[in-house]
């Protein structure tokens, strides 16, 4: 077991707050809980796939810690609120942190931090478990193990009831280790590849609002750094040691940064009770700048030795202007009529150096879009809207790589239309049906659609007794006619729920199909039977049944006891069953006082091999107190 300090913080902290109830329900101004444990894992099987799955781990945590406090009368010229929420700090995958000071009609301040843990490590198969030679070694080289830690502050601030001032902070880091593989000297090559990302975004923004009129003024900056390293962390033979490609050692620092700027303006106006006009115009830049260092040496695939010595750097500007407008003008109390139009542009230039080679690239993509519509109420319970849409997208490309010019000038359009019907029926129930059909004149790529339609039902009906059905069903049709690609998926979600009294309970059964498929002619290379045609078909295929269940009873103001389970099947390209039960007992001890036992049980098969399944069984215990 790995104690950290964090957990034996959190121990600490939970300890320290024993004491705090009693204090709080003395002055009378703080509400709120904790609850504090342990945790027992039994694993069995792939440890591996367990962590990428699951990733709990044994240990002590704190489960929960919340806090509301309501100042004094003397301290409310300062805040009226404040609220702090803890959620599984100790080592968990997932950690959550917020923090909010509310003064009313005054100001507003909101913290919120989340931890986040991924993952993946892959099994290479070995030859007596691949049982095909084809499949020997089959699996992925790469693997990831790293923190994504994303933090959020907010202040809005009020004047008067006109005026509001924003100012925002997000931050994004990832941190970690992943390898990752290259193809060097005819062979292929696995290297360590740390992880060092982060991404600072800073907003301001001002929103004023008169009778009918709301002006919005926004800027935002961010700034981008990506420390990306990879190196040999020993001498090598590569995936295939019949070959005689070596690698004695390796390193390549390729770093990359970039700031953007963001200019918004958004203006909506409802001059009467017809009219209402939303427009936004949106000027950003990005300018970015990217180094490379490469050096390594070993031995070439023809025996002689192999030298790698490469420097470079490269440039991007872009420049993108964003144009949206939205109108809607209500003709009658029935008819309603419906106006976009979008109209987005992008130029791009940059430029790579990498030894003695020379790249550039200029891209200028210019996009125009006109959504025309109406909705017409047929009566007081049923609404119905269509409309058609039309898009154009015009490209210019050019890129040089040494003496190399390549030109392309591209234009696709796509049109469409599509409908939606809104039904209520009665309170409690409701019904909405969406429809959209379009078509692209010239794809961009073989695995782009010539023809889409997409097609989306919900239900929801509600009864008196507590009782709540819903219900959906998606369907995508995808198609390319000129590649012979296309790709269709249904899903289906029905759920049934029950929640009142003491019982609280609800059961779901989901099932997703997914097929895509391109029949694809390969020409081989000289060399290889140079000029034969072989067929190449791609299919993949998922074909999933999803079944939950939850239920809590409060069988006394005390005791409390509840369960779910997850059963998941996929039959498709990737075999997978996964069962997944929980079962919790809650009983209050005491004046506030309560104890929290878990339990959960976990198992997992890939049903065309056994090696990546695992069982596993976590257990857990905790103490807690609510004032």
């Amino acid at each position: 077991m790995r104690v950290t300090k964090l957990r034996v913080l959190s121990l600490a902290c939970a300890a320290a707050l024993v004491a705090l109830p009693a204090a709080a329900q003395e002055s009378g101004a703080f509400t709120g809980s904790f609850q504090v444990g342990f945790r027992i894992v039994d694993v069995t099987g792939s440890p591996n796939k367990y962590s990428e799955d699951i990733n709990l781990e044994d240990g002590p945590r704190l489960f929960r810690f919340d806090i509301d406090y309501i100042p004094e009368d003397e301290m409310r010229k300062f805040a009226d609120k404040v609220t702090i929420d803890l959620n599984n700090f100790g080592g968990d995958p997932f950690e959550s942190l917020s923090v909010s000071v509310e003064k009313f009609g005054r100001y507003d301040f909101d913290y919120d931090r989340t931890k986040s843990n991924y993952f993946y490590n892959d099994i290479i198969l070995p030859i007596e478990l691949a049982g095909d030679p084809a499949l020997a070694l089959a699996g992925d080289f790469h693997h990831f193990d790293f923190d994504r830690v994303h933090d959020r502050a907010n202040f809005k601030v009020w004047f008067g009831d006109n005026a509001t001032f924003n100012f925002g902070l997000n931050r994004y880091t990832r941190k970690g280790e992943s390898t990752t593989t290259l193809d060097i000297a005819r062979d292929e090559f696995e290297f360590d590849k740390p992880i060092d990302e982060s991404l600072n975004d800073y907003l301001g923004s001002f929103q004023y609002s008169w009778d009918k009129v709301t002006l919005v003024l926004e800027e935002r900056y961010r700034e981008f750094d990506n420390v990306v390293e990879l190196f040999l962390p020993g001498r090598s033979l590569g995936e295939d040691p019949v070959d005689a490609s070596i690698l004695d050692f390796y390193f390549s620092n390729q770093p990359y940064d970039y700031t953007s700027n963001d200019h918004i303006v958004r203006l909506i106006a409802q001059p009467n009770s017809r009219l209402l006009v939303r427009a936004q115009a949106d000027i950003q830049s990005v300018d970015l700048d990217l180094k490379v260092d490469e050096t390594g040496g070993g031995t070439n695939f023809d025996g002689a030795p192999l030298v790698i010595d490469n420097t470079g750097n490269g440039e991007v500007d872009r420049d993108i202007d964003l144009f949206d407008l939205d109108i809607s003008y209500r003709l009658n109390e029935r008819w309603a009529l419906i106006l976009g139009a979008r109209k987005n542009s992008l130029d791009q230039q940059g430029s790579r150096v990498f030894g003695n080679a020379l790249g550039t690239g200029d891209w200028e993509i210019d996009t125009t879009s006109v959504d025309l519509g109406a909705q017409v109420s047929l009566s007081s319970k049923v609404t119905v809207a269509a409309g058609f849409r039309q898009e154009s997208r015009d490209i210019d490309s050019r890129w040089t790589l040494g003496d190399e010019v390549h030109l392309e000038k591209v234009k696709t359009d796509q049109t469409g239309y599509f409908a939606n019907l809104a039904w209520a029926p009665r309170k409690g129930c409701s019904v909405n049906v969406e429809l959209e059909d379009s078509s692209f004149d010239d794809p961009f790529t073989l695995a782009s659609p010539t023809d889409r339609q997409r097609y989306k039902v919900r239900g929801r009906y509600k009864l008196e007794n507590g009782f709540s059905v819903l219900g959906s069903l998606a369907i995508s049709e995808l198609e390319n006619d000129r590649s012979g690609w296309d790709s269709s998926s249904e899903q289906l979600n029905v759920r049934l729920a029950y929640d009142k009294n003491k019982l609280s309970a609800s059961v779901g059964v989901s099932n997703v199909d997914v097929d895509r498929r391109i029949d694809q002619t390969v020409v081989t290379l000289p060399g290889f039977g140079g000029g034969a045609e072989l067929f190449f078909p791609i299919n993949y295929e998922v074909d999933s049944d999803f079944v939950d269940a939850r239920f809590r009873y409060d069988a006394s103001d005390r005791v409390a006891f509840g369960g779910d389970f997850r059963l998941y099947d996929n039959s498709g390209t990737f075999g997978v069953e996964r069962d997944d039960y929980r079962g919790w007992v809650e009983v209050g001890i005491g004046d506030g006082y309560l104890v929290h036992l878990g339990y959960r049980t976990i198992d997992f098969n890939e049903t065309r091999f056994d090696f990546d399944d695992y069982d596993a069984d976590i257990a857990e215990l905790s103490i807690g107190y609510r004032w």
